[in-house]
């Protein structure tokens, strides 16, 4: 782990990066600044990579998270969001099953080049019923097969869903960790998974997040722009 990631904003702990992977128009942008400011935004740039940086309160205690949403649209082809990243969620619409199948060609790349990373399948648009053309049981069966975390959630609807989903997919996240750094390291099971859906809440982030523009052509390295805040 790099010097500079083990000390942001005051934090001892390492930076958890988390890569959100999926097609177009599925709401990455729109869960991701739903999760991290409580508001929802419909209409995003989505031509190049988003990353943002804050500090949450998890279990009590403050983790430096950058959240890169990532644009589509083919992820197989590049190393730089695998190698980025420590854990992955990957969206899709459940009015969209292209978006759907997309996801889940996600999720085999995820699972096969790093095989030992938290991922979280994660279906938006739940509240448009008359549209829905994934199955809430296909999704969760896709998922366990891959021993992936799973939910489904609204944006656009509520901000209560996206915070659980998220904030417990950190914690699981942070007993990833405990559990690498243990003499007797073994993967979290698929029960053990869906038991740490139960569990506290993290108090609301922090409401001001550093945003950067990463340019998609030059190995997310360069800026195209400065940092701003939302």
């Amino acid at each position: 782990m790099r010097t500079e990631d083990k000390m942001i904003n005051g934090s001892s702990s390492p930076v958890v990066r988390i890569a959100v992977l999926g097609s177009y128009q599925v709401g990455k942008s729109a869960l991701t600044v739903r999760y991290l400011t409580k508001r929802f935004i419909g209409e995003y740039r989505s031509d190049t990579d988003m990353l943002y940086k804050c500090q949450l309160q998890v279990e009590g205690s403050p983790l430096p998270v950058e959240i890169m949403d990532a644009a589509p649209p083919n992820y197989a082809s590049s190393n730089v969001h695998m190698h980025w990243a420590e854990a992955f969620v990957i969206v899709y619409s459940v009015c969209d099953r292209e978006s759907f199948r997309n996801a889940g060609e996600i999720l085999e790349t995820v699972c096969s080049q790093r095989s030992s990373a938290p991922v979280l399948l994660l279906g938006n648009k739940n509240d448009l019923h008359h549209l829905r053309e994934v199955e809430e049981v296909e999704a969760r069966s896709l998922a366990l097969s891959h021993a992936a975390r799973f939910s489904e959630v609204s944006a656009a609807e509520s901000c209560k869903d996206v915070t659980e989903s998220l904030d417990s997919f950190l914690r699981e996240i942070k007993i990833s960790r405990c559990q690498s750094s243990s003499p007797r390291q073994r993967k979290l099971s698929v029960s053990r998974m869906l038991g740490s859906l139960i569990g506290r809440h993290s108090p609301p982030p922090a409401p001001i997040t550093e945003l950067i523009i990463l340019d998609k052509h030059d190995d997310r390295a360069k800026l195209m722009k400065s940092s701003r805040q939302l």
